[in-house]
């Protein structure tokens, strides 16, 4: 038992000592092992962490040298004098080396275990000792010139044991795809010599687990090295049951593989798996996976059940330079993008059989051959032949397109051309109708276009009284026109229309009758109703999956939704679970359309958001960052989408401290919601009155009041009729802004009004409320409060939200 537990310890212990000092307590805190393990565990970590000032140092402390015999700089081992340090991992430490016997000179790097672990007691010494004994017989097996050999090895007298590899004097394989500023046949040529030396090793029944570019040296020549066989594992059987039994595996998490964070026993396809990440950097210099700040669980969570980005999309929503991605987009197409996907398959079976069979679909990706990822076809084929030939098969390639698009069109305008007809002139008088309202001559007043659709929402059934389904499409769109425009009550005449005649037409389970009932579920948010809108969401998700139509963009598109409902009632945790749900579906095409890159864009951005509320701020920013390239390319002169995302950037750079930064966003996204929605309109109140707050806290009190009282004026326009929380928001960031300039009689009526408002609605934001509560202490609190009749009823009137 105790043999086992400081199995466990040991490897858990090499994981542990591979993060920095400050992530190591959220890590124990996330490990499930057994409580004497990670207390065992915590006990070593904080012994390595109080020896660690001396213990970094290149020459091992006089201590340690005398009482374990440790070499020091300048030190012979056998035939190899020690230099300098060149790095340190988990176990080991690594030096320069040079041949000493006179035979011939020779450089090497000669690895030695780390002094600090024999300070250990003797069962956790001689599983090192074991360990470094097992790299150096593993890597005896290997000859490849793209693996690192091994050139000797020993023990000292004390019984430390030390290897000596080759010295490769390069750098890691990204470093070296940057540096020398790779295109993407480069690239590939490059990591398919990886793959060679990957595959010397499992037909030596040697998996690696630990494949990354850091393991990976590049020489001045372009020949890659593949080094850091410390935890590599022999297969068979007993490798297998050692696994199994200590149930804990060293690894790097961002290129691990599904089965390697499940503590499953690893084949040669974890391996691949690994490769695939290697290559999906290499392609896109980027990760699949945003590991940063997550514990182990919620790394296994991601890594197991979610999927990465495409290639391409993970390129656009990347940091490279413009040019250089324009390149590599233009380098990648989708016979890349199925290589990649089919070596990162979550499945072990249904990724390449091998290394070698990895480079062989690259080797005909680059030769432009069918490769083995894509599903075959006789058109798939095809196409690869034509493209090989292009010349000698484009006349005949012409001819035959001709006429198959000619009897295609024949065919097609045959079957169709009636109706369309039909169709499209009824739909033209339709817009036709529209348009003459508009002129001041049939309306005796001139119209906006948008007065026009609304005073056409009554003559839809006029037009289309025989045509329910153009009727519904119509009703549709004018529904969600009227409401991006506020309209509340005139979008819901219109969808109560649709939904109706969609029962009627398609069933309650179509697609069409859910669209209306997302749409109405919408309405009702922006109504302040959220537990209508939150049933009517979950109604549409539960229609959608009992009739499987859970793989259309609806169905993605209502999770969205919902998760945005949870965000507005800073229900974090549930917005979180439906968004990610959406993002996991919304996986963004090569060559997706605008729509489909929006949507993509606007799931990021509300992910961010959540976990902005749970705290994640670091990966909050991330998110937003992937966000905005995408609706920055979409609308280089702004738009609505991208404002918010600035707007939610201001708020998350005001939680970090960094005003400044919060204040220019914050201008910039007030900038564009004003472009985007002109008059009254909800989508401009929020971020004028965020600007308000933002102001204050750089001090611009001028422009805090400015701001403070628009969005007053504007919030009491929007809701004359019923109180909103958002009016609450408006005068709590003016009476701020009063308070900061010593107006209190002004700040005293502002809060007063804002504690009434409170009373009158069923519930208030945590947020709203905190902020009115903090605020009224803060005025309580200051000079002459006492005969306040606000503080003298603040108690009540404003108790701390709970």
């Amino acid at each position: 038992m105790a043999s086992s537990m400081e199995s466990a310890v040991l490897r858990l212990l090499e994981t542990g000592l591979g993060l920095p000092p400050a992530e190591r307590e959220p890590w124990l805190q996330g490990l499930t092992e057994d409580a004497l393990v990670i207390t065992r565990l915590r006990g070593l970590l904080a012994a390595e962490s109080a020896a660690g000032r001396f213990l970094e140092q290149p020459v091992p402390s006089a201590a340690l040298s005398s009482a374990f015999g440790l070499p020091e700089t300048g030190d012979q081992l056998g035939a190899w004098l020690l230099g300098r340090e060149l790095g340190r991992g988990g176990m080991g430490v690594v030096y320069l080396a040079t041949r000493a016997d006179g035979t011939f000179t020779q450089q090497a790097a000669l690895k030695l275990m780390r002094g600090e672990f024999l300070l250990h007691d003797a069962p956790v010494r001689d599983k090192l000792a074991q360990r470094f004994e097992n790299e150096r017989q593993l890597l005896a097996e290997l000859s490849h010139p793209n693996v690192a050999r091994i050139l000797d090895g020993g023990t000292t007298a004390t019984g430390v044991p030390w290897l000596v590899m080759e010295y490769v004097e390069g750098v890691s394989l990204t470093d070296y795809s940057t540096q020398h500023r790779l295109d993407m046949p480069a690239r590939l040529r490059l990591f398919c010599k990886l793959c060679s030396g990957v595959q010397a090793a499992h037909q030596h029944l040697i998996v690696h687990r630990d494949l990354k570019p850091g393991n990976v040296l590049v020489d001045a020549e372009g020949e890659p090295r593949l080094l850091d066989f410390g935890i590599a594992r022999a297969l068979g059987p007993q490798a297998a049951a050692a696994v199994t039994r200590t149930g804990v595996q060293a690894m790097t998490p961002a290129y691990a593989s599904p089965e390697q964070m499940g503590h499953k026993p690893l084949t040669t396809a974890s391996d691949v798996y690994s490769l695939g990440v290697i290559l999906y950097e290499l392609s896109t210099g980027a990760l699949p996976y945003v590991l940063d700040g997550l514990s182990p669980a919620a790394s296994e969570q991601v890594i197991c059940h979610s999927q990465p980005n495409t290639l391409r999309h993970a390129l656009w929503a990347g940091a490279l330079p413009l040019t250089e991605r324009q390149q590599r987009l233009a380098q990648i197409g989708g016979d890349l993008e199925r290589i990649v996907q089919k070596a990162m398959h979550k499945e072990p079976t249904r990724r390449y059989a091998s290394a070698q069979a990895l480079a062989e679909d690259l080797q005909r990706y680059l030769a432009g051959q069918p490769v083995q990822a894509h599903p075959d076809s006789v058109g798939y084929r095809a196409g690869k032949f034509l493209r090989r030939h292009r010349w000698g098969s484009m006349a005949a390639m012409l001819a035959l397109l001709a006429v198959l698009v000619a009897a295609s069109i024949a065919f097609r305008q045959a079957r169709r051309a009636e109706q369309a007809a039909a169709d499209t002139g009824s739909v033209n008088a339709f817009l036709l109708d529209v348009l003459k309202m508009s002129s001041p001559y049939n309306s005796g007043s001139e119209l906006s276009l948008s007065d026009a659709l609304d005073e056409a929402a009554g003559r839809v059934n006029a037009h289309f009284g025989n045509r329910p389904d153009l009727a519904i499409a119509i009703h549709n769109a004018l529904a969600q026109s009227m409401f991006s425009r506020n309209r509340l009550e005139a979008a819901e005449n219109q969808i109560k229309l649709a939904r109706s005649l969609s029962n009627t037409l398609y069933g309650p389970d179509d697609a069409h009758t859910v669209e209306s009932l997302a749409i109405l579920a919408n309405i009702r948010k922006d109504q302040y109703r959220d537990n209508e809108a939150r049933a009517l969401f979950k109604d549409a998700l539960q229609r959608l999956e009992r009739s499987q139509q859970t793989g259309l963009p609806l169905y993605t598109d209502v999770l969205n939704d919902l998760g945005v409902l949870y965000l507005l009632g800073e229900d974090y945790a549930h917005a979180r679970e439906y968004i990610q749900r959406a993002l996991d579906r919304d996986t963004l095409a090569a060559g997706a359309d605008r729509a489909a890159q929006e949507e993509h864009a606007r799931t990021l951005g509300n992910l961010a958001h959540a976990e902005r509320g749970l705290g994640h701020l670091d990966r909050a920013d991330a998110l937003y960052r992937q966000a905005q390239p995408i609706l920055a390319a979409l609308y280089p002169d702004g738009g609505p989408h991208l404002a918010v995302i600035l707007n939610n950037r201001a708020k998350l750079a005001r939680e970090r401290g960094k005003l400044p930064e919060a204040f220019e966003l914050q201008q910039q996204a007030v900038a564009m919601y004003r472009h985007a929605f002109k008059g009254d309109h909800v989508m401009v109140l929020v971020p004028i009155t965020n600007l308000s707050a933002i102001a204050l806290l750089t001090g611009r009190v001028d422009l805090a009041v400015q701001s403070g009282e628009e969005a007053l004026a504007m919030a009491d326009r929007l809701y004359a009729r019923e109180p909103h929380p958002y009016q609450i928001n408006a005068l709590v960031a003016l009476a701020a802004a009063r308070l900061a300039q010593s107006d209190r009689a002004a700040a005293s009526a502002l809060l007063a009004r804002a504690v009434k408002i409170k009373k009158l609605l069923d519930k208030v934001p945590a947020s709203t409320a905190r902020r009115l509560h903090e605020l009224i202490t803060r005025f309580c609190d200051g000079p002459a409060a006492h005969g306040d009749g606000l503080c003298v009823a603040a108690p009540a009137d404003s108790a701390a939200p709970a």
